[in-house]
């Protein structure tokens, strides 16, 4: 009897909804037709008063107009209403399809993680797991994560719930699955190699076709190519932005928006790369031309290197300093993303009033692992010692790394060289901050006995832990001498590659379908640059500084880490910036709403995301730079 009585008040429900369903719709038919007559009558004396004519045959053309008004009126609120309805319905739709994915992502995220947990040997926590030979069994791998890696759950719907930064992303994300979908397409007629550049123009129909396919037919597409990428397709997707034109094109425009006065390349530590500057550089400028010069006729004079615990033997009396960005540009270690980088880099140069030095590494499937690394270490070391300082023009007062994505990684890993090489004195620095530490806790001690304890102007008011960070800061740093190699004055990392193992975590499973970054590109960019064949294992800490050990963290400067929330390797740079907290560095991290993997470039594109992520790495820079003066230390 109680479902019955059930069953019948449901159906009185139902009716009643269809009743008031009814009426909602008359009343909007009777609105709609009251509303047009008064268009029309409106119209009609409108048009009536400002005629001169009065006649029967006028009144007629009068009423006649009005009755086109007052029909034209009807018709467009008939076809607007039917288009929010239209769009109401497909915004439901896709709102049902967005929620049906997350709810399985983090079915999947729960079904590992809980086996993962079994795996932790920490007594912290961590969000990814620990490697092991699950990685790379395929037989091993629980059922939800090969259904993960086989069918990458992908979304290009929106939701009513979306912001506008949200629908920006979803910009990104339909523009990227354009470019995957339409090279995938090109090269699976021409082959892996092109056919001598004709997977170009052929590329340029795919995307005529995919632009008014859909976008549910893009993306399908695009999701098949990223799953199983070659390096051909990643090097032709990802270079269009390393073309000449594109790259000749940012160069141009950033001499003419940005105000960059200097560019040039040149060749340090034996790696070539760009020298920029938002200043006017003549000194810099000269002495490239003289270094050039010189090479031209052969007649260079050798410059005695005695590498050891001395360092190098140069003379720096009379050249000038200038504070230097060594920023390393990501791209997967495919290409460089210079084209991308220069507009932004020459607004860092413009703030921070410093000359930024870009290397151009080599790249894949040519040079692997630790190429790249050794070529950027180089380079540092000739920056850092002065040896490059003659030729440059310049030496360097202080340096900020950055990197981005891959750059992230060699900026990270030539930290932990730097230190487990033995380039530097990581002892000394290890016992000047554990020296400062003690100090600025007997002090902290003595003030809350009530005790007042003279301090020099240097160490004046250690009253927090702002405070005691910059006294560390200030007591690790010396200046730098001739020959000598210290660590950078800060290190600056935006959505860093810090774990090139294969292990899961929430973000690499919650950002399957990152727009730049598909999980598909990650293990294979991961199996290149560090090949079975090598014999190095992928935990090594200069592939991945994510396992550098902790006397290699305690070393590192004052660091910065900038994300995406739905990166897929935000939890490579979360428990990343954990260890270094733990060890003692000042180090924090923050995360961008509705970014993608790499976004900095996004900045010059009118995304207000990664505007303010921009202005936070200039205050970063600007912060570390104005110590130094402020110090005394020039």
């Amino acid at each position: 009897m109680k479902y019955e009585s059930r069953l019948v008040s449901g159906k009185a429900y139902t009716r009643l909804a269809r009743r008031q369903q009814i009426a909602n719709a008359c009343g909007r038919w009777a609105l709609r037709c009251l509303t047009s007559a008064g268009v029309g009558l409106a119209m009609y004396l409108a048009v009536d008063k400002g005629s001169k004519v009065s006649s029967r045959e006028n009144g007629a053309h009068m009423a006649k107009a009005a009755g086109k008004m007052a029909g034209a009126y009807f018709l467009k609120s008939v076809a607007k209403r039917k288009y929010e309805v239209w769009r109401l319905r497909h915004r439901i739709e896709d709102s049902i399809q967005s929620i049906s994915m997350w709810q399985q992502k983090w079915i999947i995220v729960s079904s590992i993680t809980e086996v993962n947990d079994l795996r932790k040997t920490t007594s912290y926590s961590k969000l990814i797991a620990e490697p092991s030979a699950e990685d790379h069994n395929l037989e091993m791998k629980a059922s939800s994560r090969r259904l993960l890696e086989a069918l990458p759950i992908r979304s290009n719907k929106g939701a009513f719930w979306y912001s506008q930064g949200a629908f920006r992303l979803l910009l990104v994300r339909r523009v990227m699955d354009l470019v995957y979908a339409s090279v995938g397409t090109s090269l699976s007629y021409t082959g892996p190699s092109g056919a001598y550049g004709l997977w170009m123009p052929l590329a340029g129909l795919c995307a005529s076709y995919y632009a008014v396919a859909g976008s549910d037919v893009t993306s399908s597409d695009a999701a098949r190519y990223v799953q199983a990428p070659d390096m051909g397709f990643i090097k032709r997707a990802w270079g269009m932005v390393t073309l000449p034109p594109i790259r000749w094109l940012s160069l141009e425009a950033s001499r003419l928006l940005k105000g960059i006065e200097l560019v040039e390349r040149v060749v340090i530590g034996g790696t070539p790369c760009l020298l920029m500057s938002h200043s006017p550089q003549p000194v810099i400028s000269a002495a490239i031309d003289r270094t050039r010069r010189q090479k031209s006729r052969n007649d260079l004079p050798e410059i005695a290197e005695e590498q050891g615990s001395e360092g190098i033997n140069v003379d720096l009396k009379g050249i000038e300093e200038k504070d230097v960005i060594f920023h390393i540009t990501g791209g997967g270690w495919f290409i460089h993303t210079t084209a991308t980088d220069i507009p932004w880099l020459a607004e860092w140069s413009a703030v921070a009033n410093a000359v930024v030095v870009v290397p151009e590494y080599d790249l894949l499937p040519s040079h692997h692992f630790p190429v790249a690394l050794n070529q950027v270490t180089d380079m540092y070391v000739a920056l850092a010692s002065g040896e490059a300082a003659r030729e440059l023009g310049f030496r360097p007062r202080r340096i900020a790394v950055s990197g981005e994505s891959a750059g992230g990684n060699l900026a990270a890993a030539l930290i932990v060289k730097l230190c487990m090489d033995g380039i530097i004195d990581a002892e000394g620095v290890r016992v000047a901050r554990e020296k400062t530490r003690k100090e600025f806790e007997e002090e902290k001690a003595g003030g809350e006995e009530g005790e007042s304890r003279p301090l020099d102007a240097k160490h004046r008011h250690p009253s927090s832990s702002e405070n005691f960070f910059r006294r560390m800061r200030s007591d690790t740093l010396t200046d730098r001498k001739a020959g000598v190699v210290t660590l950078p004055d800060c290190l600056l990392l935006s959505c860093p590659a810090l774990n090139m193992t294969h292990s899961v975590s929430p973000s690499r499973i919650m950002g399957t379908g990152d727009p730049v970054l598909p999980s598909g590109l990650i293990q294979m960019i991961s199996n290149q640059y560090v090949p079975e064949e090598s014999g190095v294992s992928k935990e090594d800490p200069l592939c991945s500084p994510y396992f550098a050990p902790d006397d290699a963290l305690r070393c590192f400067p004052n660091t910065l880490l900038w994300v995406s929330a739905s990166d897929p390797l935000l939890d490579d740079a979360v428990d990343f910036n954990t260890r270094l907290r733990r060890v003692g560095v000042n180090s924090s991290i923050h995360a961008a709403q509705h970014m993608p993997h790499a976004f900095l470039g996004l900045s010059n594109a009118g995304f207000p995301e990664a505007e303010r992520v921009q202005k936070s790495c200039q205050r970063f820079l600007l912060e570390t730079f104005r110590e130094r003066k402020e110090g005394g230390g020039e």
